[in-house]
């Protein structure tokens, strides 16, 4: 009994110590890592946000190989996430919270029975390239905070992160295509007649708009016996650069007079028009529209509205899921 006293008297004296030190203990670690990468925003962020090529460069699935993944559905952009089990590195979730491409993409990492970890990442053009900063920002209730005392524990983060984005840096640039071809051609645009919804949106909140506006174009022609007639698309209107706002109208191209309730009927005229047929990710199209204005002010010629992104590759399970086979036409119509 007196040795049991003596180990109670011991253990008591340890909590106490222990709670002593969380007092004095910092109880969050915040940090965050940057490197320059040889493409574009919007190709790195692509890379990023699609979660299956984690494991060919994150550090801790290169340091650990008893790691396996589960992913959600949607695998690619905000509402994506894995789930990883390991021998060695525990079990927990990595999901997509937000995600703003080509500028920010924020995750919340749970860590069974070890608390959650918020990580983001931005990225930055840098000349011809893009800094990408990853963050890392967690707390440690008391008063296992105690262990910061004892551990280099943003050591050990820098150093994971440090190596992260070096995979992730030759992991960009070794999948990098030579560029897209942004030829301008002059072909004749045939008179198009719309099904269409259209609204304001900013330029963060575009990606999401489109991600849900088209399924329910699609599904609503098929629902109406609507025959489609020419691949979905993107009719851009106005692009505000004070409040970074588009007027945008998503739809299909639909046979002449058809009608489905809650789409406005848009009927663009025949005519001549500059276009690109970009390959590459959605995200990089800028690209495409910045060679047309170039064009435009090298011919002297003078477009009008709208600006119009014909959707040629449908990234889904039975066609092209490589972003960077997917093919854009962007065209501009010409004034007579």
């Amino acid at each position: 009994m007196k040795i049991l006293k003596t180990l109670g008297l011991v253990v008591l004296g340890l909590l106490a110590i222990v709670a002593l030190l969380g007092l004095i203990a910092p109880n969050q670690v915040t940090t965050s890592r940057s490197i320059t990468i040889n493409a574009d925003p919007a190709t790195v962020y692509q890379v990023v946000s699609e979660l299956p090529t984690w494991e060919r460069w994150s550090p801790w699935q290169r340091r650990d190989a008893t790691i396996k993944n589960e992913y959600s559905e949607t695998k690619v952009g905000a509402g994506a996430y894995y789930t990883w089990t390991s021998e060695d590195s525990g079990a927990g979730q990595l999901t997509i919270t937000d995600a703003r491409g080509p500028d920010s993409l924020h995750t919340l990492i749970e860590f069974d029975g070890q608390g959650n970890t918020n990580s983001n990442w931005y990225f930055k053009p840098a000349g011809k390239g893009t800094e990408v900063t990853w963050t890392f920002d967690a707390k440690f209730p008391f008063p296992f905070n105690a262990m910061l005392l004892f551990q280099d524990f943003e050591g050990m983060i820098n150093k994971d992160y440090e190596d992260g984005l070096v995979f992730l840096k030759e992991e960009v640039e070794s999948i990098l295509p030579a560029g897209p071809d942004l030829t301008v051609k002059e072909v004749d645009f045939p008179a198009t007649y719309y099904l269409v919804k259209r609204a304001t949106v900013t330029m963060q909140e575009m990606e999401q708009h489109f991600q849900e506006t088209m399924p329910a174009v699609g599904m609503a022609f098929g629902q109406n016996g609507v025959e489609m007639a020419g691949m979905p698309t993107g009719l851009y209107y106005t692009w505000d650069e004070a409040t970074q706002t588009s007027d945008v109208a998503i739809g299909i191209p639909a046979p002449s007079g058809a009608e489905i309730a809650g789409l406005t009927a848009i009927e663009i005229p025949a005519g001549r028009a500059l276009q690109i047929d970009y390959v590459g990710p959605y995200a990089g199209t800028g690209a495409a529209h910045e060679a047309i204005a170039a064009y435009l002010e090298a011919k002297g010629l003078k477009g009008k509205e709208p600006a119009i992104e014909r959707y040629m590759s449908d990234p889904g399970p039975d066609t092209e899921t490589d972003p960077n086979k997917w093919m854009t036409q962007v065209l501009y119509l010409l004034e007579k």
